[in-house]
């Protein structure tokens, strides 16, 4: 019987991103159920439920549900005055919590006229906004040599409010007791390649700091095909890992196409790879990433969604 068997996963995000991993499984995982290979599937992105998978973990949820092509993403930074300066991470969570709360009335109260208007929506429903928000914070410890970094919460929010509309909902009381509860800065969201890992990493970037992160109700998960344990041999990846972990052709001969059933294609390009080696255990993990053009997909065919391998 083999003794090592090596595992290839796809995960793919929307319809534009998608990466594929590479990496050792143990005869007892080969061997499980379709359930149980998915369950793998899924806790790839929180593996030692260390800190860099669940950066990946948010990274995925974005790509799955947040596109350029809406235009409607901004990027939000919220702060809080010195007077507003939440004390614990529960009155920090309820404020942020009543801030989704008015930018939801908002924007019901914008639209709510022109839906309730539209013959194609006869029951008036009114889109809430999609959100995924970070809390970031860090309490004093002079014996371990951290500063104190106040409250913030970073954004990523997807909504029809302009600017100024979403930092007029970043306040406390009404009317004239109304007062702003701190700094906004928004962002129009900027892409690369249909990605926003460059932003992910940003809000996760110190692993010392506390924070908490949510998401609004809806969001999709990524699409985790069914793994093959079949395709590659410990030398393979080890090759895949050394010799063309930077080549283009190698990894678009492999993956650049994904059949979407009823004779609809993808065509995904390579944007890059990464190897780790662990010396402990010899064995390799290599993660590609690719990347669907919208605008280069085959004529004819339907850019759709759901991966049928």
């Amino acid at each position: 019987m083999k003794s090592r068997f090596i595992r290839e996963q796809k995960t793919i995000c929307g319809k534009e991103y998608m990466e594929v991993d590479l990496l050792h499984v143990s005869p007892a995982e080969h061997r499980a159920s379709i359930r149980r290979k998915k369950a793998f599937a899924s806790s790839l992105a929180m593996q030692n439920c260390n800190e860099r998978n669940s950066r990946r973990h948010l990274h995925w949820t974005v790509a799955e549900n947040f596109t350029e092509r809406k235009n409607h993403t901004q990027l939000v930074h919220l702060t809080y005055a010195p007077e507003w300066l939440p004390l614990t991470e529960e009155e920090a969570e309820r404020i942020i919590t009543n801030f989704i709360d008015k930018l939801n009335r908002r924007q019901a109260k914008k639209y709510a006229t022109a839906l309730k208007a539209d013959p194609s929506n006869p029951g008036g429903v009114l889109p809430k906004v999609k959100y995924i928000v970070v809390t970031e914070w860090q309490h004093e410890d002079k014996a371990a040599c951290l500063k104190e970094v106040r409250y913030h919460h970073h954004m990523i929010l997807e909504c029809d409010l302009t600017t100024d509309e979403i930092k007029d909902c970043w306040s406390t009381g009404r009317g004239k007791w109304r007062e702003p509860l701190g700094l906004v800065k928004c962002d129009r969201a900027e892409f690369n390649k249909g990605s926003l890992a460059a932003y992910c990493e940003y809000i996760t970037k110190n692993p010392k700091r506390r924070r908490r992160w949510r998401q609004s109700q809806g969001l999709r998960r990524p699409t985790q095909p069914r793994p093959n344990d079949g395709r590659y041999t410990p030398k393979k990846l080890a090759e895949a890992a050394t010799l063309y972990i930077d080549d283009a052709q190698f990894w678009e001969n492999r993956y650049g196409t994904l059949k979407l059933g009823r004779g609809q294609v993808r065509q995904y390009a390579f944007t890059g790879a990464e190897a780790r080696y662990n010396e402990i255990t010899g064995e390799w993990h290599v993660t590609a990433t690719f990347w669907a053009d919208p605008r280069r997909q085959p004529k004819g065919k339907t850019h759709g969604r759901k991966a049928g391998t």
